[in-house]
């Protein structure tokens, strides 16, 4: 989650154009660094149970960094 903070400021403040600079720039994977970068729009709640390890058995980190939307409305249902 720290990556994609530092991240987000790094597009936010210009330093790069996209993930995809940043992606070569770190010599890994566009769709790791946007997964990252996806973490950073969680709610506070969702960051908070992540940091704790008390994330339901039902939801995953990787879920939450492809879709967090979707899975933020699922479990507010």
């Amino acid at each position: 989650m720290a990556r994609g903070h530092r991240w987000l400021a790094l597009l936010e403040s210009g330093k790069v154009k996209s993930l995809k600079e940043i992606a070569e720039r770190e010599n890994i994977d566009n769709s790791y660094v946007s997964r990252m970068v996806n973490l950073t729009c969680l709610s506070p709640d969702i960051v908070t149970a992540i940091l704790e390890d008390e994330l339901p058995d039902n939801i995953t980190l990787f879920e939450l960094a492809v879709d967090p939307p979707l899975l933020w409305w699922e479990t507010h249902k």
